[in-house]
């Protein structure tokens, strides 16, 4: 990916991860009431937990390369 193709797929993955942690908390505390949302909550859990990791791995690897490059 290129520079301008990185930032934007950064992007797109932090909207998703405020899209989804906003569900992520009204499920959880849907939860207490209807148990049933238990898979749901924990599948979005789940999904913000590899979109994060894929920010912060870009991250690392940007700074890897930033490092050698200097």
């Amino acid at each position: 990916m290129n520079d301008i193709e990185t930032e934007r797929a950064r992007a797109a993955a932090e909207d998703l991860v405020n899209l989804l942690s906003a569900y992520e908390l009204e499920l959880s505390a849907l939860e207490q009431e209807a148990p049933g949302v238990a898979s749901l909550r924990e599948a979005i859990g789940t999904a913000l937990a590899k979109v994060s990791f894929w920010i912060s791995d870009r991250d690392a690897e940007h700074r890897r390369f930033t490092a050698t490059v200097h």
